[in-house]
């Protein structure tokens, strides 16, 4: 597939964890037009699902939603026992033209925005009511190589990023074929502890680490993966849950135009 200067990133938004049920664009659609053959068996659910997506959507564009929730015990005296934190982005691409517009929101990753023509990276910050424009040089808002068009996003923030290893890596099943945001798409679950790969837990066995586990994968006919989501529930540990989700809308039909404020910007050091 194609090299790029950037980054890159593809899929997918969590409204709300609740195990499987309120994905967006479910409820009410049509029968999808699409037989179960026409998609992989669920055996072939792992990290290459990351690598064909990629290399069909590299020369398409698309919109990017996503949501990361992580919620945290609180070990001294407190009023409230736990600590929340919410994450959430929204990405447009345009790949074939370089074009890459990003707004973020949230704990993990700040709140502002990201404008990158390929070559420069312009980022608007807006903190306590207070904005700063600067040129950057790449930030790596996207990466469009193998799984990392997935979730190596904006500000390459790898604090979780086994989490996202671990979850593609699951045994998952086949629930059938359903239409969500008027695409036909398989449905793929992997649910409860025991569908965890022990490597991901030390060698040991998933159940000494994890108390709940779960995660969906939404594939279209084109293997674009159209929504994916994962929820991870420690037994001990300060991290007590965190949830993390990528929703793929508009492909084909994103644009992205430099706006004015990077138009304006001036580079600073």
């Amino acid at each position: 597939m194609r090299a790029s200067p950037l980054s890159a990133i593809a899929v997918v938004a969590l409204l709300v964890f609740a195990g499987c049920a309120g994905l967006p664009g479910t409820g009410g659609d049509p029968s999808p037009d699409a037989s179960p053959d026409e998609f992989p068996n669920a055996s072939a659910i792992d990290q290459s699902v990351f690598d064909r997506h990629a290399t069909a959507m590299a020369n398409t564009s698309f919109t990017l939603s996503t949501e990361k929730t992580r919620k945290d015990r609180v070990f001294h005296s407190s009023e409230k026992n736990f600590r929340h934190m919410n994450d959430t982005g929204r990405f447009l691409a345009e790949p074939s033209n370089s074009q890459y517009l990003v707004h973020t929101t949230g704990y993990f990753s700040g709140n502002g925005t990201i404008y990158s023509d390929g070559s420069t990276e312009y980022m608007l910050s807006r903190e306590n009511n207070w904005s700063e424009v600067r040129t950057l040089s790449p930030v790596s808002a996207f990466n469009e190589s193998s799984d990392r068009y997935l979730w190596r996003g904006l500000f390459s923030n790898d604090s979780m990023h086994q989490l996202d290893h671990a979850a593609i890596d699951a045994t998952y099943e086949r629930e059938g074929v359903e239409t969500f945001q008027g695409v036909p798409v398989m449905r793929y679950e992997a649910t409860g502890v025991d569908a965890l790969a022990d490597s991901w837990a030390g060698g040991e066995n998933a159940s000494s680490r994890y108390e709940e586990f779960s995660a969906t994968l939404l594939l279209d006919e084109d293997g674009v993966i159209r929504h994916y989501e994962y929820e991870f529930v420690w037994a001990e540990s300060a991290t007590r849950r965190i949830t993390q989700s990528y929703t793929l809308s508009d492909v084909g039909s994103t644009d992205v135009e430099k706006p004015d404020w990077a138009a304006n910007a001036t580079a600073e050091s």
